[in-house]
């Protein structure tokens, strides 16, 4: 089979950020809103209460290879097919490379999420207690990583309520108190439904707090045999609406008018055709739909949540009906479709299409505004 003549990006460690690279008027802040931090090697092990640390997860990075590992109850959950691309650049792990990177580029401000955290997702069915005492673990440890840097670094907890949701205000005023400033929580945990009304305490909570709350893109092994790779990673950056669908027709943003989302990694085209699907499926089952929403579905899109994206061309041009106030960029570094090493020539081409002052939002006005920066 031939290969295709197009244009390849190279891996992200073999990238060059170039010399001269464009620079933005003086009032345009570069901010990515979603990039990575590597967990610290046997986080889990080594900082568990001790009821729990025979079952502890294990999450390390080969330093010879650079593969990162993570191992759960002797199973191995590394994804397959992916190896140590992505996990090459050292700031994925060394926070003052991480500073040197975003120097490298202009980025002011960077709001960080898990590296392997989620491969944990898995307890939350088998070992729900372990679960929510990993998370506790994991917090902490980002508040702690993140502390000498923090006007640039902003880390995103992740909140484990979701399993015990009477946990939701004492877990959202720790989290506060820790210095947080978002969380996250997993976008489909198995056994948990977000259209239960049981889940109330937890968007409550989010609110009574004044943080961001954030899904974030997972990857699942959906597919396997050949062409898998591909398959999953397809899916995996293409999960959102049937979670949007999930929060809004059950009512979720019209009973919490001031909660904010954002939905990380997705890209933004998907918005675009999600919420016109979902205005129709409003106007033509409306007789029907249980709860009676009193707005179509894009007016909570609208004045509820957030989609990041690295390079979305397709987006810019949709923005009449996404919102430019609703889309934040992001380099989503060190992961190889992240657009570190070219930053600044994504953040030109979205400057020539949208403008001065939708770029001034998109580029990072928007997460300065949601994230305090």
């Amino acid at each position: 089979m031939d290969v295709l003549a197009v244009d390849l990006i190279p891996n992200p460690i073999d990238r060059i950020v170039r010399h001269d690279p464009w620079v933005p008027p003086a009032d345009i802040r570069f901010i990515s809103a979603d990039d990575h931090l590597l967990e610290v090697d046997h986080l889990f092990e080594d900082r568990l209460p001790a009821k729990f640390r025979a079952r502890a997860p294990k999450v390390w990075r080969d330093k010879a290879s650079g593969q990162v590992h993570v191992e759960i109850n002797g199973r191995a959950f590394d994804p397959p097919g992916i190896g140590n691309i992505g996990h090459e650049c050292p700031g994925f792990w060394d926070r003052d490379e991480r500073l040197k990177a975003m120097d490298g580029e202009g980025i002011q401000a960077s709001v960080l999420y898990h590296g392997q955290a989620q491969a944990l997702n898995t307890l939350i069915a088998e070992d729900p207690e372990l679960y929510f005492a990993c998370m506790e673990v994991y917090n902490e440890w980002v508040a702690e990583y993140t502390a000498p840097a923090r006007g640039r670094l902003v880390g995103t907890a992740i909140l484990p309520s979701f399993v015990k949701p009477e946990t939701a205000h004492d877990q959202m005023q720790k989290l506060k108190e820790l210095g947080f400033r978002t969380v996250q929580m997993p976008s489909y945990p198995r056994g948990k439904r977000y259209n239960s009304r049981e889940m109330d305490p937890i968007w409550e909570a989010v609110v009574e707090s004044g943080l961001m709350l954030s899904f974030h893109v997972t990857a699942t092994m959906e597919f396997s045999g050949w062409g898998s790779l591909g398959a999953n990673l397809n899916r995996n950056f293409s999960p959102f609406r049937p979670l949007l669908g999930q929060l809004v027709f059950s009512g979720v943003f019209d009973r919490h008018p001031d909660l904010q989302v954002v939905f990380a990694e997705g890209g933004a085209t998907w918005v675009a055709d999600t919420i016109t699907g979902m205005d129709r499926v409003a106007r033509c089952y409306h007789s029907i739909l249980k709860p009676r929403l009193p707005q179509l579905p894009s007016y909570y899109w609208k004045r509820n949540c957030y989609a990041t994206f690295m390079d979305d061309p397709i987006a810019m041009r949709l923005l009449d009906i996404i919102g430019a106030d609703r889309v934040m960029w992001s380099l989503d570094y060190p992961h190889p479709e992240g657009v570190f090493g070219y930053a600044a020539d994504v953040a030109k081409s979205i400057y020539d299409v949208v403008g001065h002052d939708n770029a001034k939002m998109i580029l990072g006005g928007t997460a300065a505004r949601l994230y305090k920066l």
